[in-house]
């Protein structure tokens, strides 16, 4: 009977172990798919870049004088590789009822080329309306090139913009997502561009799609940039950039591999140019530099195959010259270790910060990492502020009151290091009061938050903070 019982509990004692194990690996399988998706989708990320992590481990951070100063131009022409040009035109353009109908006009006013890069197109009432703006230049004689992103844009098909075409313009989907663009199929143009005859560009957040209409509160709250100058023509050599990396193909694309897209770019370039595949830069017979305009301009892109981030770097210095306040604007913000130190450091050297982040948000994991941030912020001094009258989807930021940017990149791991991003630069008062009142007036609909409500969040949100945080835009 002993042996019996014995030989009953092995056999039950194996077969709860066999079953323990299988439970294991399941639950480990999905563990490692949930982390495999949450690396690839949305506004987060996994990709540490040498440069940052030796700036990350050494605190090695771009400094200068004010942002006023000629040390701080001459260091951001350094470290992004851009040079700044004067005489530009601005205007702060806030949300689809402000951006669109400028856009549109500008397009109806275009004689000589539109070049046009969006990360996302709806065949909604908002990208119909621009298809047929598209086409209605096309047919007066206007060269039409259109990029958009094939994950951005994934409810679109090519066929969609068979009368566009059939009109003669030139339409480029960027980075298709088939079996052999899986070394690619990470990094997507995040970028929003138009230019047109190359004098006057537009650079933002906003997508094509009616959600992003609206005055802030029925649409998406969204702000982008109208540069009419010299400016416009840097633009123009981003999209020109993007360009070169849509379609399908190996020729002039960049891989994802650090350090391998130099000696490939010599390879390539001979195939590039005979078959014409970088295109030309679009000018207008207008002279760009006659423009009547009090603000110095720069465009400064990022791309994933850098060392680190020109963008990040960007945002480095302009923290680290800042003298008094800045005044921050942010969808998705997860901002890298280098990053979160640089704020907390102007905080504590006196210098104003103020922050304005998604209150309700699409991407709930991504709110949740956010969140954990905010204690060691609170605690020095950084004001944060939830917007919550709709899903919020600006990025821009003023220091001193004189520096402004606004562009296309979050301050995430997936912006500053996977996708290809642009923002612009812009040295001018007048732009820079413009979006501290439109902060002011963010602010009204804003809940703030406070280091004793923060300390009081749900144990389950303590506990995504702890899972995800490793995962999401650490370096």
């Amino acid at each position: 009977m002993k042996g019996r019982v014995k030989d009953s509990y092995l056999s039950d004692h194996a077969s709860h172990s066999k079953y323990f194990l299988s439970y294991r690996r399941s639950i480990a399988t999905c563990m490692m798919l949930a982390v495999l998706l949450i690396a690839m989708h949305g506004c987060t990320c996994f990709a540490p870049r040498p440069k940052n992590m030796m700036r990350t481990v050494l605190y090695m951070v771009p400094r200068s004088d004010s942002v006023e100063s000629q040390e701080f131009s001459f260091t951001m022409d350094r470290i992004t590789g851009t040079r700044p040009v004067d005489n530009n035109h601005v205007q702060l353009l806030t949300n689809g009822q402000e951006v669109f109908p400028a856009m549109l006009a500008a397009i109806d006013s275009a004689q000589k080329c539109v070049s046009m890069e969006f990360y996302k197109i709806r065949m909604d009432y908002v990208g119909e309306t621009f298809v047929k703006a598209l086409i209605r230049a096309e047919q007066r004689g206007v060269r039409v090139r259109f990029l958009y992103d094939a994950y951005g844009s994934r409810t679109v098909t090519y066929n969609d913009f068979s009368e566009l075409i059939d009109a003669g313009a030139e339409v480029c989907i960027f980075n298709p997502v088939l079996w052999f663009t899986f070394l690619r199929v990470n990094n997507r143009d995040h970028r929003k561009i138009l230019v047109v005859d190359g004098r006057v560009a537009f650079l933002g957040g906003l997508n094509l799609a009616e959600e992003y209409d609206g005055d802030g509160f029925n649409g998406r709250r969204d702000t982008a940039i109208m540069i009419e100058g010299p400016a416009a023509i840097a633009a123009e050599r981003v999209f020109n950039e993007s360009w070169l990396q849509g379609g399908m193909g190996f020729i002039g694309k960049d891989l994802p591999v650090m350090g391998i897209n130099p000696i490939k770019g010599v390879a390539d370039g001979p195939l590039v140019r005979l078959f014409d595949l970088d295109g030309d830069l679009c000018l207008s017979e207008h002279n760009p530099s006659s423009t009547k305009g009090t603000a110095r301009a720069r465009i400064v892109s990022s791309d994933p195959n850098d060392m680190s981030s020109t963008i990040l770097d960007k945002y480095l210095l302009a923290i680290n010259s800042a003298r008094k306040n800045i005044s921050l604007t942010c969808a998705y913000f997860m901002p890298p270790l280098v990053l979160r130190r640089a704020l907390v450091q102007a905080a504590k050297r006196g210098v104003r910060v103020r922050i304005i982040l998604q209150g309700s948000t699409e991407v709930p994991l991504v709110r949740a990492v956010t969140v954990g941030y905010y204690g060691r912020f609170l605690k020095n001094g950084i004001e944060i502020y939830e917007w919550t009258s709709s899903v919020l989807h600006a990025k821009t930021m003023v220091v001193d009151g004189v520096w402004s940017t606004i562009g296309s990149a979050n301050l995430d791991g997936r912006a500053l290091f996977l996708s290809y991003e642009a923002n612009a630069a812009v040295l001018d008062p007048s732009l820079a009061a413009a979006l501290e009142e439109q902060f002011e007036e963010d602010l009204k609909h804003c809940r703030r938050v406070r280091l004793e409500d923060w300390k009081k969040r749900p144990f389950t949100q303590r506990m995504l903070e702890i899972v995800f945080t490793p995962f999401l835009g650490q370096f």
